[in-house]
């Protein structure tokens, strides 16, 4: 950690004994800029020094209508860096211009708080020093609770700012404009108190930017010029004395400007708030305590949730896992009041918030979404149950010879998906037994089925999945689901030759067209992997006018229902044969279910509720009678059977003779028709155009 010393001042002079900051070339040129060239923020040439593309939190939005308007008219800023929670604090503004945020966080401070301001330019200092009295008035203060003071701020003890003696620091796109940015840092980390908070937007680069556009004038004065490689950034935070701090929020940015543009070629640029806690025990790798933390409410600002940082954020009441380093700036920082943090314990590891999680649901004995949760929901909410809405049983009762025996030959899949309702993943062992898949075989010939349904899990992830497969193939027509991620560069060749030898029906998961949204949902470079097998396929005469046939599977993201089915197939097919050159048969488009990691997903989000009355309030009694569930049996990987996947998780077998029905129970033919067990999740299966494993209802 470096100290805020002094020997590494730029141009200086003494006084006094210490050395006091003279004005650099880059200092005159953007003072030029800001007070001469500049008479408002609409004579900027990008969109870079005003780039907040997040809109700014309720709680500044309606300060601002307070704000003189030739205050705000003549301010350039970059984001919203003003966090919650400021009553009564001490905050210092750097390069506070004509005072926005400065009045913005007089108002939140609160009168017994206090606000200074301080910048390098004259001008802009006079403006925001001619409206404290009336500002002051709007607020209904009896005095004014806000100062200003002319200089660097690379030097702030030239304007009598002592050590530890603030409890936040923003600044609004104005580091970038340092020459001297690590001063800047150290500056700051010197008069923050211990668990004071520096909270900053700025301009950051995807790349160091050469020196002679460093030195441009308009790149500088738009906050181009001096935007700092992020790596760089890092590692001078590190030398300030912050080993650890976080990203809340990360914006593009777009420059705008055709001259600019050409001189900046393939650079690109982000706007990013930083948050920095000044707190002891930091370290500079985020590691594992298997430390939790919940958010308890009480910040006026964030009644129900509080976003740490872009990844992390608690809803109030829910236990979150953390890092230490997380657990140890809530902890030393002024929302430590607010939060109940558990102790420390033996370390764990790299932090993987995944899976620290998981392990805090685990220790936590979290219930998942089961039937009784999802009856007891949509009573709250006022709807009847399914049976009742669908009104005649007959209408819920198997069909006399069932086509479809689909079979969940494993859990274990390679991928984490989030609309995943089974939550299959690579540490799921469940494998059904080579004797259970033999029995599948049997009963599928003496019951007289059609399709074998082959699933899981990532199928192809069964030690017997080719056997299986082909002695399938024997006895009738096989439809084979999978992610398509396990065959990239070569790999299991042999089974995309089998599904070609067999006349396998192939039906992937591809959530969206492109990659971004579909690694989204399923994790990073799967859209990739996927696409390598499509083509492999292509290649084996799959979905080239023939008998081999690739079907696509596309997941909503959110709780909503998805668009017309063909619609969105006519977008796939446009979008992935332009984009990687793939062809497929048909889109099947799937209602997702309010299990699982989605309904984690709808719990975690506050929507749980309102997609289960979504589901309801778009009943549609057209697709009872196609519902997958009356034209199949499903047999689990333990050899129970099942109307439909959905039961294996509400634990609804089949039930003959007041026992759990299994395979063996098909030995010598079909069940006898029957009524299936119906649940609230049916309601996604009969809502908007209805689904199924088959796509659309209707």
């Amino acid at each position: 950690m470096r100290a805020a010393g002094h020997s590494t001042l730029p141009p200086a002079c003494m006084k006094e004994g210490r050395a006091i900051m003279q004005p650099t070339t880059i200092h005159d040129e953007v003072k030029d800029y800001y007070s001469r060239v500049l008479g408002g923020s609409d004579d900027l040439k990008t969109d870079a020094a005003c780039c907040a593309t997040d809109i700014p939190p309720r709680y500044v939005l309606d300060v601002m209508p307070l704000i003189a308007d030739e205050i705000v008219e003549r301010f350039y800023g970059c984001g919203s860096p003003i966090p919650p929670a400021l009553e009564g604090a001490t905050v210092l503004d750097l390069g506070c211009g004509t005072g926005r945020d400065v009045y913005i966080l007089s108002k939140l401070v609160g009168p017994n708080g206090r606000v200074i301001g301080v910048d390098m330019t004259e001008s802009q200092l006079e403006v925001a020093r001619r409206y404290q009295d009336e500002q002051a008035r709007r607020f209904g203060y009896e005095k004014s609770n806000v100062e200003f003071k002319l200089g660097y701020i690379e030097d702030l003890r030239s304007v009598g700012i002592e050590d530890d003696s603030i409890d936040l620091v923003v600044s609004n796109c104005v580091v970038n404009l340092s020459p001297f940015k690590d001063l800047v840092l150290s500056e700051v980390y010197r008069v923050l108190k211990p668990g004071g908070e520096l909270y900053f937007s700025d301009t950051y680069s995807d790349r160091r930017i050469p020196e002679d556009l460093r030195n441009d004038p308009v790149l500088v004065g738009e906050c181009l010029g001096g935007a700092l490689y992020v790596e760089d950034f890092k590692q001078k935070m590190r030398d300030a004395g912050w080993p650890h701090f976080v990203f809340n929020v990360i914006d593009d940015m777009h420059v705008g400007d055709l001259v600019l543009e050409t001189k900046l070629g393939f650079t690109t640029f982000t706007s990013r708030t930083v948050r920095a806690i000044k707190a002891e025990g930091l370290e500079e790798t985020e590691e594992n305590y298997g430390q939790s933390a919940v958010y308890n409410g009480g910040m006026p600002e964030m009644p129900r949730y509080f976003d740490f940082d872009v990844d992390t954020r608690f809803i109030k009441g829910k236990p979150l896992a953390v890092s230490g380093n997380t657990a140890r700036m809530l902890e030393a920082s002024r929302y430590g009041k607010y939060f109940t943090i558990s102790p420390r314990g033996a370390h764990l590891g790299a932090f993987d918030r995944e899976r620290a999680q998981q392990a805090l649901e685990v220790r936590l004995g979290k219930k998942r979404v089961n039937k009784k949760m999802l009856e007891d929901a949509y009573e709250k909410l006022g709807y009847v149950t399914f049976e009742e809405r669908v009104g005649q049983p007959s209408l819920l009762q198997t069909h006399e010879h069932q086509a479809t025996m689909q079979v969940n030959i494993t859990y274990k899949c390679n991928l984490q998906c989030r609309h995943c309702y089974l939550e299959c993943g690579p540490k799921n062992e469940e494998v059904m037994s080579r004797e259970t898949m033999q029995a599948c075989l049997d009963a599928f010939g003496s019951g007289g089925f059609k399709v074998m349904d082959v699933t899981g899990g990532s199928a192809e992830l069964h030690p017997d999945f080719e056997w299986f497969l082909r002695e399938s193939a024997k006895l009738g027509d096989v439809i084979v689901r999978s992610n398509l991620t396990l065959y990239e560069n070569g790999r299991n060749e042999n089974l995309l030759d089998a599904y070609a030898e067999v006349g396998a029906h192939v039906v992937a998961s591809i959530p969206f067209y492109d990659e971004s949204n579909a690694d989204l949902q399923r994790g990073k470079g799967v859209f990739k992997r996927a696409m390598q097998t499509v083509r492999a396929l292509n290649e084996r005469g799959y979905s080239q006018g023939g008998d081999l046939k690739l079907d696509l599977v596309y997941n909503v993201a959110g709780p909503f229902l998805p668009w017309p089915q063909s619609m969105i197939e006519d977008a796939y097919r446009v979008r992935l044969e332009q984009d990687e050159g793939v062809r497929f048969d048909n889109l099947l488009a799937f209602n997702n279910y309010a299990l699982g990691r989605f309904a984690d997903d709808l719990l975690d989000t506050d929507t749980f509720e309102g997609y289960l009355a979504l589901l309801a309030d778009n009943f549609n009694a057209m697709a009872v009678t196609r519902m997958m569930c009356l034209d199949q049996v499903n047999v689990d990987y333990d050899g129970r059977l099942y109307d439909c996947e959905v039961n294996h998780v509400l634990e609804l077998p089949i039930q003959v003779d007041g026992r759990d029905a299994t395979i063996h129970d098909l030995a010598n033919g079909q069940l006898p028709p029957r009524q299936i067990l119906t649940n609230p999740i049916c309601y996604s299966c009969a809502a908007g155009f209805g689904s199924s494993c088959g796509g659309s209802l209707i």
